[in-house]
């Protein structure tokens, strides 16, 4: 990814000797090519501020995130060149070398780094986050963090999870997997080149041909071949899955090994020419003012697609086309010279530095943003976020000049690629045992409180949960200072449905059907997640009652006929689904009520009060009443509820909020209940906030079980007023339980 500065033995560095060669027509001597590329460190510098810029200071630098595209396309060329030189000289590659180069480069910073994160995390994380701590660890020393979190992003209950201090591993593993995976591909082309040659060419030409492998010709044909099926497939599949809003699509591999690929495409056509083998004529690029404006325009477009770019740019896709250009179009200036040309600025010893640790910048930055997260429990300020650049900077120097540098040049590893592949083992097997501590020592903590939660919920003291609303909603009962659910456990506190709730990008919402088999009402529970948050609560009172209880549940997707945004960019499909639901429940003519919910944070192309009021509207028509509950208050720190319980069982005020500031600003409820005036609104916005507070933990239990879902606990010990108030409703509205 980022890298130190390229020291290399004079034949093995030709990027820049192709420019200086069209610059004399083809026809001079080539002088000597520069043992060190400054562009290429002044692209890894740029990549790796933009990348952290993004991350400490998102408005400055919106589409900062395609540093890691400029990364991409940086290693692609390098790597391939690399290739390419070692097949023109020794007529193979080898490949255990070639890993062995690899692992002493990249293995040792991020090494310590997973090291030092997870002796953090241990010392001062709370146990609710050690066990994804160590999955991260785990899968970023195997170079598979892409995966896990391409998995997790279309995992609904799991994209809501907290980013880990590892999480920018997942870049990492691409490249990792690229380095794995592109020698054998050059490899391929260049046996299937020459293959081709010598079946074309007949025996008479064997001979030859021996001569060319071992002169060092490459099978340029045939490596363009291959490298340009590898970039039109893998661009063609990213612009497939960005295009159906798959949010894997930012994560793995085949969605993104184009960019690398694209670089090695420029190393191709850059290589010099073997014997026997003729290059393009490049008399177009003979002039150092054209060499000058290719420069420039590559840093224009690296600065559009990082200053242009944002949060609701499809991407990668064809987007990620314009950094990558980019950085190609710099990289293939090579050298400039002139009053207008960039080399000055690009040569200064601050940028070069940059771009000899950006590697380590780049992995110690995210880690130091996430534990000052944690600790300030707000985003950086200006101030703040120099601070932790300069942070950043300090260790990613101390790691390059004490870590990287040191075991990389290490003579016994050196020396012998065997064995430096088989300490990379080891100690890969090592940091993997540490990756999976975390976890049981976490668990082990878990058990004893789990077997006073289970105590708890066995035989619910006076005032548990909602219970003691009335006195106050302390939190803890009188001698009980057990919190249930435990928060290591509290992710899992909801209502398991199965496909009863169906995933965002699903084009259906199934209906499924509990309680009584006849009931004396029909009740539909329809919605988004917190609609189904709702779901015990309900349950409970249906069969209090002996109804029938319906539901149409969809992640994601507010049971409303105005368009969200996540729709419009794909993510997520409702609208259709919504349609159908809609249709189902009226043509059912059985469904006495419908209850509904959605979370306020949702935003909307346009008109969402409208939205809501048009399907109520339509409902009631039909003769259904309509019952929509006002969306329950958000936790009051940065992070999780159940992460600062954890960490402040003694001071769990902190981890409440205001009630002026625990809920959603743009709430449509109320607005489309004034637009449909005929539904009845139930608010329970007392039962989690008193006094103008709303804490975290109410009567010994956690309210909510991640950012903004209610514990199911907490919904079990609400279902008594639920129910009160919704029958009051029902009652008022002429729906008795013998209505039937």
């Amino acid at each position: 990814m980022a890298g130190t500065r390229l020291q290399l033995p004079a034949w093995t560095l030709y990027p820049l000797f192709i420019p200086a060669c069209f610059a004399r027509g083809m026809t001079a001597e080539p002088k000597l090519p520069r043992r060190v590329l400054p562009e290429v460190q002044a692209l890894r510098a740029v990549a790796v501020l933009l990348v952290a810029g993004y991350h400490f200071a998102p408005q400055l630098v919106p589409g900062g995130f395609i540093g890691v595209d400029v990364f991409f396309a940086i290693s692609g060329f390098l790597i391939t060149g690399h290739l390419l030189r070692e097949v023109r000289t020794s007529g193979r590659i080898d490949l255990p070398g070639f890993w062995a180069a690899r692992v002493r480069r990249i293995l040792p910073a991020a090494v310590a780094v997973i090291i030092a994160v997870l002796g953090a995390t241990l010392a001062f994380l709370p146990a609710t986050q050690w066990k994804a701590v160590g999955t991260a660890a785990l899968a970023a020393v195997f170079s598979v963090e892409n995966w896990v979190l391409a998995a997790a992003s279309v995992d609904y209950l799991a994209a809501d999870t907290e980013p880990t201090a590892l999480h920018h591993f997942w870049s990492l593993g691409v490249e990792e997997q690229f380095y794995l995976a592109w020698p054998l591909l050059v490899l391929l082309a260049v046996w299937l080149g020459r293959l081709w040659v010598r079946l074309r060419l007949g025996s008479l030409a064997r001979e030859r041909a021996g001569r060319e492998d071992t002169a060092g010709g490459l099978p340029r044909i045939a490596l363009l071949l291959v490298f340009g099926a590898v970039i039109v497939a893998s661009l063609a599949y990213s612009m497939v899955l960005v295009g159906s809003g798959n949010p894997a699509a930012y994560f793995v591999t085949p969605a993104r090994v184009w960019e690398l690929a694209a670089g090695g495409l420029l190393a191709l056509l850059l290589a010099p020419s073997g014997p026997g083998l003729e290059r393009g004529n490049g008399r177009w690029f003979h002039a150092a003012g054209a060499r000058t404006a290719l420069a420039w325009s590559g840093f224009a477009a690296i600065a559009a697609a990082a200053f242009g770019f944002g949060s609701a740019t499809p991407f990668p896709g064809l987007s990620a086309a314009l950094p990558v250009a980019g950085t190609l179009a710099v990289v293939m200036a090579g050298e400039t010279r002139g009053p207008f040309a960039p080399q000055k600025i690009l040569e200064l010893p601050p940028v070069q530095w940059v771009g000899n640790v950006s590697y380590s910048l780049y992995l110690w930055h995210w880690p130091v943003l996430i534990f000052f997260l944690h600790f300030s429990g707000s985003e950086p300020g200006p101030a703040q976020g120099i601070g932790l650049l300069a942070l950043s900077l300090l260790l990613a120097g101390a790691s390059h000049r004490w870590i990287e540098t040191p075991v990389r040049s290490l003579a016994p590893l050196a020396s012998s690629k065997w064995r430096t592949l088989g300490i990379g083992v080891i100690v890969v097997g090592l940091v993997a045992a540490m990756s999976l501590a975390p976890g049981p020592l976490a668990q082990r903590d878990t058990v004893a409180q789990e077997g006073t939660a289970a105590t708890l919920l066995a035989a619910p003291p006076p005032g548990f949960g909602a219970a003691s609303v009335p006195a106050g909603a302390p939190p803890y009962l009188r001698g009980v200072k057990q919190i249930v659910p435990v928060p290591a456990d509290a992710e899992h506190d909801l209502p398991h449905l199965g496909e009863c709730v169906q995933k965002p990008r699903s084009r259906v919402t199934l209906e499924c059907t509990t309680g009584a088999a006849d009931g004396s009402l029909t009740i539909a529970l329809v919605g988004d997640s917190h609609a189904t948050h709702w779901y015990r609560a309900l349950e409970a009172t249906a069969k209090e009652h002996g109804w029938t209880l319906l539901t149409y549940l969809k992640n994601s997707c507010p049971f409303t006929a105005a368009e969200r945004t996540a729709e419009k960019n794909g993510s997520i499909s409702c609208h259709q689904a919504n349609e159908d639901t809609l249709k189902r429940i009226v043509s059912r003519g059985i469904v006495d009520a419908v209850v509904t919910s959605h979370w306020a944070g949702s935003v909307f192309e346009k008109g969402a009060a409208e939205g809501f009021a048009d399907y109520w509207g339509q409902l009631e028509d039909a003769g259904i009443k309509v019952y929509p509950i006002i969306d329950t208050p958000r936790p009051g720190t940065k992070s999780y509820a159940r992460d600062c319980v954890a960490l402040h069982p003694e001071e769990l005020e902190s981890c409440g909020a205001p009630a002026s500031k625990a809920f959603e600003a743009n709430d449509s409820t109320l607005a489309a209940a004034e637009r449909e005036p005929r539904v009845g609104v139930l608010d329970f916005s007392d039962q989690f906030c008193v006094r103008g507070f709303c804490p975290a933990v109410i009567g010994n239990v956690l309210v909510y079980r991640d950012g903004h879902h209610v514990s199911d606990t907490y919904m079990r010990t609400l279902a008594p007023v639920f129910g009160i108030r919704i029958e009051a409703m029902l009652h008022a509205d002429g729906l008795n339980d013998d209505v039937r």
